[in-house]
């Protein structure tokens, strides 16, 4: 009997002791996968980790693992496509899980189309007791990916898969803290000429406690992300839509620090917005902000 193809999965982890059993879930949606021989390459990052989820997850002979000090996502896909040794790969964050099948079926996809070197399938977004499918028209994404962007990000984590020989750690060096999936789009659609199918894979939950996400650094984080992005060599409608989200995300800092009755920084985040692309129409927050300095 032939053997199977090795599929590699980066689990990117900070092996939080709460979040011990969605390891364990998104670990049994990998290693239960049909068709390939799937090896997750779980890549414990930063300094909070678990002493004795680590040790559990290095018992594990199906588990590759890998430690890294320093935190974050764009560190541990580094690390895990350094020690890359299967022809195709994926990632899975470790609160996600993939559905049956997935790997397979990408692994298909891409043998029967060698010209590319990605794949992008669809998934299940699910939380707070609702589920979704998350691109309602991937026809419409295949046909212009870079335009449908603008309109919704149409990458979830874990619905994509490289082969190997396409993508190099440099890839992820390059990647910003904040908005990876927007970059990993933007990279796919500019260097590998991904192919996209309209099947589930993959289920995205979006209501994890303790998810970094949800992190005060994550949501005032953006507009130096899409500095990050507006260095890629991109079209000019898509260079002109990053702008325009950099401007919104000035505003957005402004009035974060607003919130925070941070003036000090919130006016500094406004004359930006202000001297931005389209800035002009944030122009009454400014009134918010002499109102609240009146009432200091």
């Amino acid at each position: 009997m032939a053997s199977l193809l090795s599929v590699g999965v980066i689990v990117p982890t900070g092996a939080f002791a709460e979040r011990a059993a969605l390891i364990r879930r998104a670990l049994a949606s990998i290693l239960s996968q049909e068709g390939v021989n799937a090896v997750p390459v779980v890549v414990v990052n930063g300094p909070n980790r678990c002493p004795e989820l680590v040790r559990e997850l290095g018992s594990d002979p199906r588990v590759r693992l890998i430690e890294i000090p320093q935190a974050g996502i764009p560190g541990a896909l580094s690390a895990g496509r350094d020690a890359m040794q299967c022809e195709w790969f994926s990632s899975l964050d470790d609160d996600d899980l993939y559905l049956p099948d997935a790997l397979a079926t990408r692994v298909q996809a891409l043998r029967a189309r060698p010209e590319c070197g990605a794949v992008v399938t669809n998934g299940y977004v699910r939380g707070h007791g609702v589920e979704r499918l998350h691109v309602p028209d991937m026809q419409r994404v295949a046909r212009d990916p870079l335009k449908a962007l603008t309109e919704g990000n149409w990458l979830l984590p874990g619905s994509w898969m490289c082969r190997t020989e396409s993508v190099g750690s440099g890839l992820f060096h390059r990647m910003p803290r904040m908005l990876e999936c927007t970059y990993l789009a933007l990279q796919l659609v500019l260097h590998c000429r991904p192919c996209f199918l309209d099947r589930p894979t993959v289920v995205w939950n979006t209501d994890t406690p303790g998810s970094a996400s949800k992190s005060r650094d994550y949501r005032i984080g953006h507009v130096e992300a899409l500095e990050q992005l507006l260095q890629l060599p991109l079209p000019p409608d898509t260079r002109r839509w990053l702008m325009a989200s950099r401007t919104s995300a000035r505003h957005e800092r402004a009035d974060f620090h607003l919130r925070e009755k941070a003036l000090l920084q919130a006016w500094p985040w406004h004359i930006r917005t202000l001297t931005s692309r389209g800035g002009w129409r944030h122009a009454p927050f400014m009134l918010r902000l002499l109102l609240a300095a009146l009432r200091r």
